[in-house]
């Protein structure tokens, strides 16, 4: 796409005019501030007295029982009638805030039998400080949430070469008009590997890791009729440009539409709509659309029982690649079961172009755990937005709702969640590929977190298969360079060992096979790590861990199998 940097700068301009108007009317809605009263710190568990202040439940959310378990032990036996108490170890603000502000900073020192694992070195000890500005802001209308940091890395024996990386992260949601018009966006900045034969834990410098930044803008008109008749039409376009010396010429830079519309009556015995979808993918150094998409289907819908409705969809689908252009068939089925209250499975199964194509996704809440379940295979438009490995944070905000929490009160419990147990929000997606033809996608994954009286259990596991698209009639040749398989998953495990101490155990492998022509190119990354924190004032935690991590490869340019062992004490200051 030719002048991709400068449509990208412009939307990056634009976005930032429409932020800076969002805020403002977030500034003359939102009526409170932070709060005097602190979240629990990481490896703390303080101990709510009966009569504790706690924020009253939202109207129409169910209180919680005074002896629902938490994570660290059963609520308190006794308080304010009509108002759920919060676990002794996650206490929400006792003051409910719209706008909170927290900055904090984490310095920490490795020491390592190998500084860098994909090529020959030696023993280092590696200095890393990593300073964080945490920005929330939740309104009637409009929800913020920004992360912006920088992380500093220097090798003292010169293993590698120190760097400075900015991180940012942001999320925003706005309603411009109720029922109506609603707006999302994201932006974020990080290091992002870009080869599957090399180094993919994302804190290990790697001449494959290269700067990554992502804008995403999702404009939506979303109106529900008394009638039953909804509309949705919602256009999510994203940018990404990557910098960096494996970058080179082949820049990477892209520019990603999805526009999808839909009008149907959701059937309460029939129902009926039409529905449509825009999908283009495009490369900077490229002057038309790699893979461009069209379709429109009719739709006839059936409520079998109030938990199950199925639809039969029919119509066409028009694709361009490999400057080739054609209209095919697309007809297929679609189904919505939920068999418990906190069980909701969906499924699309549709004959395309290419052949069969799916999209499948259960999620499951309890109030102790839940699960989601998940796959696909579909054409790549949308690189860098495929989530396979999943959300933490989700999962513990459906566990909390199933608790009977309001949606403000299971804000705080989920941040207090994630900081206590060293958690990050969302799990470390396989590497993502950048490739330069059209490419077919096969996803599985799953997520599953359970939270004990005392402990946390992640287990995540996730499967990817690219191949060079085609059309079902084509002939079958060699599959190309770039396709790969790829697998791998993350088992961890937190124990709260005093309401001052914890300790954490995980386990992680990723592994990338090469097909076709790529056949013989393989990859098995796997990283165990024992840690302990320890709180040494509300504000101030340190933690000591080890690791183990080794690298094993069949790329003629690194050593075909390298381990590392290290060991790290850091310490970490909120303020």
């Amino acid at each position: 796409m030719k002048g991709g940097a400068g449509r990208l700068g412009m939307a990056l301009r634009g976005g930032s005019l429409l932020s800076l108007l969002l805020a403002g009317v977030c500034s003359v809605q939102a009526q409170g501030v932070r709060g005097a009263g602190e979240m629990r710190q990481p490896g703390t568990a303080p101990v709510l007295p009966a009569d504790a202040p706690q924020p009253p439940p939202a109207p129409g959310q169910p209180n919680m029982p005074l002896d629902a378990p938490g994570p660290n032990g059963p609520g308190p036996s006794a308080g304010p009638p009509g108002q759920p108490l919060a676990p002794r170890s996650l206490a929400a603000p006792a003051v409910a805030r719209n706008t909170f502000i927290e900055g904090e900073i984490n310095v920490r020192g490795t020491g390592t039998d190998r500084g860098r694992l994909d090529r020959e070195s030696g023993k280092d000890i590696i200095l890393g400080v990593s300073p964080r500005l945490n920005f929330r802001s939740r309104g009637a209308q409009v929800n913020l949430n920004a992360t912006v940091g920088l992380d500093h890395v220097r090798y003292i024996k010169h293993t590698d070469a120190d760097y400075t990386q900015p991180l940012v992260n942001a999320d925003l949601q706005a309603t411009v008009v109720d029922n109506l018009l609603f707006f999302d966006g994201s932006a974020s900045v990080d290091r992002r590997s870009v080869s599957p034969y090399s180094v993919q834990t994302a804190d290990v410098p790697s001449d494959e890791q290269v700067k990554t930044g992502i804008v995403r803008l999702s404009p939506r008109i979303e109106q529900r009729r008394p009638s039953g008749w909804n509309t949705l039409v919602r256009s999510d376009n994203t940018w990404t440009r990557r910098s960096g010396q494996q970058v080179g010429s082949d820049s990477g830079n892209t520019y990603s539409q999805n526009t999808q519309a839909k009008f149907e009556r959701v059937p309460e015995r029939l129902g009926a709509g039409i529905e449509g979808s825009h999908q283009t993918l495009r490369y900077e150094e490229d002057d038309e659309d790699v893979i461009r998409l069209d379709s429109a289907r009719l739709s006839v819908g059936l409520a079998v029982t109030p938990q199950f409705t199925a639809w039969a969809l029919g119509g066409a689908e028009r694709s361009r690649f490999g400057s080739i252009t054609e209209t095919d068939a697309d007809y297929g089925g679609r189904v919505r079961w939920a068999p418990l209250e906190r069980s909701v499975m969906t499924a699309e199964v549709r004959k395309r172009f290419f052949g069969t194509g799916f999209n499948v996704q259960w999620n499951h809440r309890h109030r102790n755990f839940g699960f989601t379940l998940g796959g696909s295979r579909e054409p790549v438009t949308e690189p860098d937005n495929v989530q396979l490995s999943g959300n933490i944070a989700q999962q513990f905000d459906a566990i909390y709702r199933s608790r009977g929490y309001s949606e403000s009160q299971r804000e705080a419990l989920v941040r207090a969640a994630l900081n206590s147990y060293g958690l990050p929000a969302n799990l470390t997606d396989p590497v993502s590929l950048r490739v330069n033809s059209p490419q077919l996608s096969t996803t599985a994954n799953g997520l599953l977190s359970v939270m004990g009286r005392r402990t946390v259990l992640i287990v995540s596991a996730y499967y990817r298969k690219l191949a060079q698209l085609r059309r079902s009639d084509d002939p079958v040749l060699a599959l190309a360079p770039g396709d790969i398989r790829q697998a791998g998953g993350l088992v961890s495990w937190s124990l709260q060992l005093t309401p001052l101490s914890g300790f954490e155990a995980s386990y992680r492998v990723d592994d990338s096979r090469g097909l076709g022509v790529d056949l013989g190119r393989n990859s098995r990354d796997q990283v165990v790590s024992l840690g302990t924190t320890h709180s040494l004032s509300p504000k101030t935690r340190v933690n000591l861990s080890v690791q183990h991590h080794r690298l094993e490869t069949t790329e003629a340019s690194r050593p075909q199998a390298a381990s590392a062992n290290s060991a790290t004490l850091g310490v970490n200051y909120r303020f």
